[in-house]
């Protein structure tokens, strides 16, 4: 197979066939959270604040399978921009391995983690008896995700995005109605509450597992025809692109989850106003998630072919989408922001509060879109160890800003009782301080040039 015949569409309508998907995806996916949170609402204040830092930790645990993904991603899209396809397919199918064992021992540690050690981050009673029993039944999400996430790998690589809608709707329409049917019990089935929440999510990723399975066999069956023994020559390649990014997206989220740790000791109240920020913040992400999973492809099929002289002008055109997508996903976060509250809150204090954080947001999201981009460019180009150094340089910074912003004002320090803290939309400004490193970061260690002929071997 020549390089020659796998090229690549930079124009504005080819780039946009191999995102749209993926933010169609992510935005189902917003939309399943939004539900979430609508039903956990309903039930009690601990139960969205108890299931929200749980599924933050099961986020932050899943990003070392998300960081090895891209990882393949990036490598089945280098050998596809070469024209390899006995290394590409290579690469797919030792990556299925890899995750079937780095499921299992994601299953084997958050378990073991739950029994206790993370409950005790948590200060108050009522959300750890939420948090722990949500977080055994989400565990075992591990196994089908970190299969899914294999075979979705692939796919983004080789630009066949539109492959992922079969499994992300059908992982989202099976959430909605068994959220439905399991939290506040309908559809003839008994009320589970917060608990229905986490199984109606592990059945969700059982489903879309599945329907990843049966396309795959339709469109690659020798996908499945696993090596008789490791792939030595693939595995140094994955962990020279994922060890780092594994780390990296760890970090990232690790250090994100810590924020609502940080924001839980402050006041229930603010820490549920920080879930919906959260999940308002995946707006911005359904859009953002789309470019950057675009540009690691991107940049790693035209370096792999030699186009390197496409690589500005498909950057330039990825940097438009993603901004202009970014203002119409989140224009009501500064337009229209009491509207938004009022569909979480009914006093006027919380809508007020609500308000002012998605104002804080706006800006956040736009900072986002601009450093995601050149972040995702880094990585794309195989630069994954200084991407990495950038993420550590900000999460450092984030966690700083976000132990001070979160810590009681130097005034009610000595008496307990009397202590104030910043106001939730002043704690959220942490998100500037993180993007401004993290593009500023990605800025410098592009300036060179020297990305474009591939920063990391991948041999």
């Amino acid at each position: 197979m020549s390089a020659s015949s796998n090229r690549l569409d930079i124009s504005t309508t080819g780039l946009l066939k191999i995102a749209l998907p993926i933010s169609i995806g992510t935005f189902v996916q917003f939309l399943v959270l939004l539900t979430d949170n609508f039903f956990l609402a309903r039930v009690s204040e601990s139960a969205i604040n108890g299931a929200g830092n749980a599924g933050l930790t099961y986020l932050t645990f899943g990003m070392l399978i998300f960081g090895s993904s891209t990882g393949i991603q990036i490598l089945v899209a280098r050998r596809y921009g070469e024209g390899n396809d006995a290394l590409q397919i290579r690469t797919g199918r030792m990556g299925l391995v890899i995750h079937s064992i780095l499921a299992i021992t994601l299953v084997t540690t958050v378990l073991l983690l739950n029994r206790g050690f993370l409950g005790q981050l948590i200060s108050s009673d009522i959300v750890r008896d939420v948090f722990e029993p949500f977080l055994a039944t989400r565990t075992w999400g591990f196994l089908p995700f970190g299969i899914t996430f294999a075979i979705t790998a692939y796919w983004t690589g080789l630009a066949r995005t539109k492959l992922l809608l079969a499994v992300s709707l059908t992982t989202a329409l099976t959430n909605l109605v068994l959220d439905y049917a399991w939290i506040d019990g309908n559809l003839g089935f008994s009320a589970m509450g917060y608990i229905g929440a986490a199984r109606a999510s592990l059945t969700a990723e059982i489903t879309g597992f599945l329907v990843a399975v049966i396309v795959m066999l339709k469109v690659e069956p020798r996908f499945f025809k696993l090596p008789k023994r490791p792939d030595g020559v693939v595995i140094k390649a994955w962990w020279a692109i994922s060890g780092p990014l594994m780390g990296q997206l760890l970090l990232t989220v690790g250090t994100w989850t810590s924020f609502f740790f940080f924001v839980e000791k402050v006041g229930s109240t603010e820490l549920k106003i920080s879930h919906i920020g959260r999940n308002a913040f995946m707006l911005a992400f359904v859009v953002s998630s789309g470019i950057s999973q675009t540009t690691r492809t991107v940049v790693s099929q035209l370096i792999g072919a030699s186009r390197t002289s496409d690589l500005t002008p498909a950057l330039k055109r990825l940097a438009l989408i993603n901004i202009v997508g970014v203002i119409i996903m989140a224009h009501g976060f500064i337009l229209y922001p009491e509207t938004l509250a009022r569909i979480f809150f009914d006093d006027p204090q919380s809508i007020a509060s609500m308000s002012r954080t998605f104002t804080t947001l706006f800006i956040a999201v736009i900072g986002f879109s601009i450093s995601s981009l050149f972040l995702s460019t880094l990585e794309g180009a195989g630069g994954t160890r200084r991407a990495f150094l950038v993420e550590m340089i900000g999460a450092g910074c984030y966690l700083a800003t976000a132990f001070y912003l979160t810590s009681p004002i130097t005034s009610a320090i000595n008496d307990p009782s009397l202590s104030q803290f910043y106001p939730i939309e002043i704690i959220w400004r942490v998100e500037w301080v993180y993007f401004t490193f993290i593009g500023i970061g990605s800025i410098l260690m592009l300036r060179n040039g020297k990305w474009r002929s591939g920063l990391e071997s991948l041999s």
